[in-house]
């Protein structure tokens, strides 16, 4: 008897020891937020960075990290994903390893980072330039300061604005400046060359004639992260000789972003650049017919003669490739014996696109250009945003067909992502595009704004609106889009809207791109502080806020009494513009503070500004 007691004792200590492992498991262990299914479609894919956009989705925000694991993975390997803040925001990640036609692979997506020493794509900037690099391993190098020309040349060859160098897996420099046969060639760098504007001669692109340069005007943001690296620069093409002396024609955005491939393992690296240029004057900028001018290359000094070559995605090489339109160019040279090469490829939503190219046949160096005026004439009307974006593949070896198109394919037509949330919490959308269920007017007045193409329209005069449900602690997400406005339009008239937070604290929305941070502009807390960076868009351009809101603290025994101050965070664009900041009452024609929860108002100041993809997690 005593045997058996102690037995069902022994037994219901282990049953109770067994329970507590398995609670304590269970209570500990993370559930997915999410799934993601990929479909490789059409293409066999390689180590391929892949994209989800989040638009409408009620996930993810700037200051959050994420992982992934694969289902059916029985190592449970955690996958690196990375969060793109911006209108729409987006999901990054690389579907690693090799992945056939047809495929799909199924993950679940973590909140918090991989959980391991994951080595990231950085940035590191001096007082000259800019470099991406993984660990000690470069990429490329951003000149944002004047670089003069060589010793004893003319001053008017020195320039900012350009990528150089760009080094291979293996640490090789493959890019070529101020080289004796053209002093202006920079690298990688995109000028025009035989425009027109007032009816005169502007050449971006040959500086020494004195009619046109190109300048780093700053830097717009930069990224770090475990799938991709990179910043965002702003350039201005200036006309030197105009009715107003000098004047800035075009305003460039660059977008270059690197992806954590393994470089010098996998011996290549990859990465995007993204041209952004828009006409900011009021007369159009004519691009006559012309053999050269747009994004270019000079290759390595030693890459001449039998130790460089040509491949085009059409076969084509050194003898016959220029003035062809093709797919991509791969530009490849021996160092000491050793080949690599640069593949640059097209998107296949760029201006002419399969676009035409200019290469010298007889030249003893490699150089290259994407050139759309080939094919005729064209202008840059005012306003008009013109796009031109570009895969670099630096790679060791010499041109391989096979390979070239499987990178083509990836970034021409990319893997298929689609996610689902598992449990999307307390997030509401407020706003998906289809109607105005959460929102009503402002004091109960119908609603006189328009939906037009998934977003909602302020109609000048109808009145504000705001939501239905009353907030307090909550995070947020919203998108939106301004007018382009005539240039007499100044201060608050350009473009004015507002973000009312309980309808007591604004966070302004206004056209205030390419100003100096202020405290009644775009981002500022109305009146309170100016945003810490000006973090605009262009108008006509979707931007986005992401706010963290704290609300202000009440005595519970005097609800009168305040003892804390309401705090905000917001991202602009993905940038940081304030963090923790109080404020001390309402702002502008705010309503009076108090302890009450209470709406999200989208301010009618008489301009027709465009808001899509609202949502709202309470805290």
């Amino acid at each position: 008897m005593q045997k058996s007691t102690s037995i069902l004792l022994n037994s219901i200590i282990l049953l109770f020891l067994s329970s507590c492992v398995l609670l304590t498991r269970s209570a500990t262990e993370a559930q997915p937020i999410a799934t993601v299914t990929v479909d490789a479609g059409a293409h066999t894919r390689i180590d391929t960075p892949v994209s989800v956009t989040l638009d409408g989705i009620p996930l993810g925000f700037p200051d959050e990290k994420f992982h992934l694991v694969e289902v059916g993975d029985a190592k449970k390997n955690r996958i690196p994903a990375q969060y793109e803040a911006g209108s729409p925001p987006k999901l990054w990640f690389i579907l690693s390893d090799k992945t056939k036609a047809g495929g799909k692979r199924l993950y679940e997506l973590y909140n918090g980072g991989d959980g391991t020493d994951m080595v990231n794509i950085e940035t590191k900037k001096d007082n000259k330039r800019l470099v991406v690099q993984r660990e000690e391993d470069r990429i490329l190098s951003y000149q944002h300061a004047v670089m003069p020309p060589p010793e004893g040349l003319n001053q008017i060859y020195q320039r900012s604005g350009f990528i150089y160098p760009i080094w291979s897996p293996t640490g090789n420099i493959v890019t070529e400046i101020h080289p004796k046969d053209h002093i202006h060639h920079f690298g990688i760098w995109m000028p025009w060359t035989h425009t027109k504007y007032e009816g005169k001669l502007v050449d971006f692109w040959n500086i020494d004639d004195g009619t046109g340069t190109i300048r780093f005007s700053r830097f717009i943001s930069t990224t770090e992260g475990p799938v991709y690296g990179g910043f965002q620069a702003e350039q201005d093409h200036v006309a030197v000789k105009t009715s107003a002396v000098e004047k800035v024609i075009l305003k460039e955005v660059w977008d270059i972003r690197a992806y954590n491939i393994d470089g010098p393992e996998k011996g290549y690296w990859l990465w995007d650049f993204k041209s952004t240029q828009r006409n900011i004057t009021d007369i159009p900028l004519h691009q006559d017919k012309w053999h050269y001018g747009g994004f270019a290359y000079r290759g390595a000094p030693q890459w001449n003669g039998p130790t460089s070559a040509y491949l085009t995605s059409e076969g084509k090489t050194r003898a016959d490739a220029n003035g062809t339109r093709v797919r991509w160019c791969d530009m490849s040279g021996s160092i000491e014996g050793q080949w690599e090469g640069v593949a640059i490829l097209s998107n296949p939503e760029n201006f002419r696109h399969p676009e035409p190219i200019r290469i010298i046949p007889d030249a003893n160096y490699v150089y290259f250009v994407y050139c759309p005026s080939v094919e005729g004439e064209w202008e840059m009307k005012p306003g008009e945003d013109h796009i031109f974006r570009y895969r670099l593949y630096v790679h060791e070896g010499k041109a391989n067909s096979e390979d070239n198109e499987r990178i083509w394919n990836d970034y021409a037509e990319p893997p298929q992502a689609d996610i689902r949330l598992s449990n999307p919490k307390n997030a509401i959308v407020l706003f998906d595009g289809r109607d105005f269920l959460h929102w009503t007017g402002e004091a109960k007045k119908n609603i006189g704004w328009e939906i037009e193409d998934g977003a909602m329209k302020v109609v000048p005069g109808t009145g504000s609106i705001m939501t239905k449900g009353n907030f307090g602690d909550f995070k947020m997400h919203l998108e939106f889009k301004l007018p382009s406005l005539a240039d007499h339009v100044t201060g608050q008239d350009r473009a004015n809207s507002g973000v009312y937070i309980q309808r007591r604290y604004e966070v302004q929305i206004l056209d205030s791109y390419g100003l100096e941070p202020q405290d009644d502009g775009c981002g500022a807390i109305y009146k309170i502080k100016a945003p810490n960076i000006n973090a605009c868009a262009m108008p006509n351009e979707w931007q986005s806020y992401d706010i963290i809101f704290r609300a202000a603290r009440y005595d519970k025994d005097d609800p009168v009494k305040k003892i804390e101050n309401a705090k905000i965070t917001v991202w602009q664009n993905g940038v940081l513009i304030h963090k923790d900041v109080e404020i001390p009452d309402k702002t502008g024609k705010g309503k009076p503070e108090g302890p009450e929860p209470a709406p999200i108002l989208l301010q009618d100041h008489d301009n027709e500004v465009w808001f899509r993809n609202i949502w709202i997690s309470p805290l």
